[in-house]
């Protein structure tokens, strides 16, 4: 009985990882087995940014490109202290600053956590993986558990030798020179990397109307909705380092009350006083987008601990009140001011001032990632910081988070 009980785990292992990238480097090459079954929208996104085969917005230019993402960025965040090691890459800017203009959700399952050697997404807070990637090396870090997507697991000996070289180079010490992919059996086959629900980004359809001294307008044909983002970039030359997005007029099309498609038929490009100007036009399409636009008129609430907090936010927006149901004492409520606001397809993000005298930190930064939404309620993941005078910015904590829709 033993034989065919090895036998049996040994194809079981080999089910999920039939998928395999290879991913070389001037270290050597990693061979990863991809979680296609646990995590396929990182998988898929992986495979096609990779590959070339889906569009994506330059961070320099604002332009649309389809050329292969990771080959030639180097790992350009390495951390490798005893307990915690990990190897980051694909922003495609060599800093934690860049992307591929979209965003989509997080998978987690149960069976792929941070053990040693696995590849994982980058983020910036719940439902904000884009491009960035990293690998872990000969340590556990439970802390990354449900905060980050784990979708390749590295198993063989000379593949995990090269991710410890990786991490003794440090930052900026090792570039990928090439990826490839390879399926082992009939399920791997089966996996379309081209179907798996993922945001596209396209250059909007309509024309250009312009009122010298006025505006620049785009109007779009067809209207964009729910999920979409349009972005403008700007330069007055076509030199690759002039050019710079205008966040002014950036669009996020969030779901609405009630339960409609917020349909956007036009946008400023530009005010039409400053000189004449180039322009790099995109929308980034994310399906079953559900996070809102605007935080005016709605409740953020979310626990930590024993402890609940809601912000209800006033119609403008630029502000309202916050209320503390401390698990120890009284409920306390107070006025916040909203210092910076942002929205994605799946998440937002503001930092609120709480003033002086209250039961918290002056400033906390909330993060809500957008799961699902009924008529009435959005309901998502938080994770929220608190500002130190001498640290800066520390984690407060994490959990269940919703918003009225």
């Amino acid at each position: 009985m033993k034989a065919p009980l090895f036998l049996l785990l040994a194809f079981a292992a080999l089910a999920e990882g039939a998928l395999i990238a290879r991913v070389a480097t001037d270290r050597g090459t990693i061979d990863v087995e991809l979680q296609h079954a646990k995590a396929p929208q990182a998988v898929a996104n992986f495979m096609t940014l990779a590959q070339g085969a889906r569009g994506r917005i330059a961070p320099a230019t604002g332009a649309i490109i389809d050329t292969p993402l990771y080959v030639g960025e180097k790992f350009f965040r390495v951390v490798n202290d005893a307990s915690f090691k990990i190897a980051q890459t694909g922003s495609g800017t060599g800093t934690n600053s860049g992307g591929p203009g979209f965003t989509f959700k997080d998978e987690f399952d149960p069976a792929l956590t941070h053990v040693p050697y696995v590849l994982s997404m980058a983020n910036s807070g719940p439902n904000t993986n884009g491009s960035q990637i990293f690998f872990t090396g000969n340590a556990t870090i439970p802390g990354l558990n449900n905060v980050h997507t784990v979708f390749g697991l590295v198993t063989d000996v000379p593949s995990r030798a090269v991710i410890d070289a990786i991490h003794a180079a440090g930052n900026n010490g090792t570039t990928i020179t090439a990826i490839t992919f390879e399926r082992t059996d009939p399920v791997a086959v089966a996996f379309n990397e081209h179907a798996q629900n993922l945001p596209t980004v396209t250059r909007p359809a309509g024309s250009l109307r312009v009122s010298p001294g006025n505006s620049v307008v785009w109007d779009f044909l067809p209207a964009i909705g729910t999920g979409s983002i349009f972005r403008v970039f700007r330069s007055t030359s076509l030199a690759t380092t002039s050019w710079s997005e205008s966040p002014l007029y950036r669009i996020h099309a969030g779901i609405v009350r009630p339960i409609s498609n917020p349909f956007i038929g036009a946008a400023t490009v530009d005010d039409g006083t400053s000189a004449r100007a180039f322009y790099h036009l995109s929308v980034a399409n994310h399906p079953a987008a559900v996070a809102p636009s605007y935080l005016a008129g709605r409740t953020v609430h979310f626990t930590i601990g024993g402890d609940a907090f809601d912000y209800l936010f006033n119609a403008a927006g630029t502000g309202g009140t916050a209320t503390y149901d401390s698990a120890t004492a009284a409920p306390a409520s107070f006025p916040f001011t909203l210092l910076s606001f942002s929205s994605a397809a799946h998440d937002v993000g503001f930092i609120a001032d709480h003033g002086t005298g209250v039961p918290l930190a002056r400033y906390f930064q909330v993060k809500v990632g957008c799961d699902s939404a009924t008529s009435s309620l959005i309901t998502g993941r938080h994770s929220t910081s608190y500002f130190h005078s001498f640290f800066g910015w520390q984690p407060a904590g994490s959990g269940a988070g919703t918003i009225t829709r």
